[in-house]
């Protein structure tokens, strides 16, 4: 009678089977709705961003083509330089572009350098946010400026249909050592942060799901299935 009071490990066993079955299902669940719902999404906001952008108007007889031209500034990290330039050249490329010029100083210790990159105008957006994201991990942007002009159809030439980004950088040089392990503590921290939330999570959603999924398991290992036997047994 006192074996019949404890959990046994098949039990565990299958309770965790069972937990993990439902969590691998509402995560396929979610997935299937998020490819469901923001495909139609994006077909449109490429469209947007091809007629805003990229697409011909018309004044009288002229045709007119919309070209963006930016201008990003950003500071990074001390040794990020090269790797951000190097990552915003294989963007321009991802983005049907080509990099016109580039320019590069090296003066007291840190790099610095202008970036002149040309991207098809239906990219620009997409060039803006990555190439945003791109400096901001390594660093801080500053500033961001976007300007929009209309040029002659019949009298632009093959360069004037890219739109140009500048691209600004320069590293900063720490001040001294306790700013380098300031500045190693912050970078790291976005990190924790996100793990202690995962673990909260895991804690809040995971541990309930276990008990409850425990609960069923002895309800129908201890409960249903010998129920279940006896009443298939025949009568003597």
């Amino acid at each position: 009678m006192v074996e019949e009071v404890w959990i046994k490990k098949k039990e565990i066993c299958l309770a965790l089977t069972l937990t993990v079955l439902v969590v691998a299902f509402a995560v396929y669940s979610n997935i299937k709705n998020i490819e469901e719902h923001y495909p139609a999404e994006n077909f449109l906001a490429d469209e947007t961003r091809s007629q805003s952008y990229g697409g011909l108007s018309s004044t009288g007889s002229q045709q007119y083509s919309k070209v963006i031209s930016e201008t990003i500034e950003g500071e990074l990290n001390k040794g990020a330089f090269e790797d951000v330039i190097g990552e915003l050249e294989v963007l321009t490329d991802y983005m049907e572009g080509y990099v016109k010029s580039l320019r590069m100083t090296y003066q007291d210790g840190v790099w610095s350098g202008t970036m002149i990159c040309k991207v098809p105008p239906t990219n620009v957006t997409s060039f803006t946010f990555n190439a945003r994201a791109t400096i901001e991990a390594n660093g801080t942007v500053t500033y961001i400026n976007i300007t929009m002009e209309s040029i002659n159809a019949s009298q632009q030439n093959q360069e004037s249909t890219y739109s140009t980004i500048n691209l600004h950088l320069k590293e900063i040089k720490p001040e001294n050592g306790k700013n380098e392990i300031i500045a190693s503590i912050a970078s790291a921290l976005p990190i924790l942060t996100t793990s202690l939330v995962w673990v909260a999570e895991g804690l809040i959603i995971g541990v309930p799901l276990c008990l409850a999924s425990l609960g069923i398991v002895i309800l129908v290992n201890r409960g249903i299935i010998p129920l279940w036997k006896n009443t298939l047994k025949k009568p003597k």
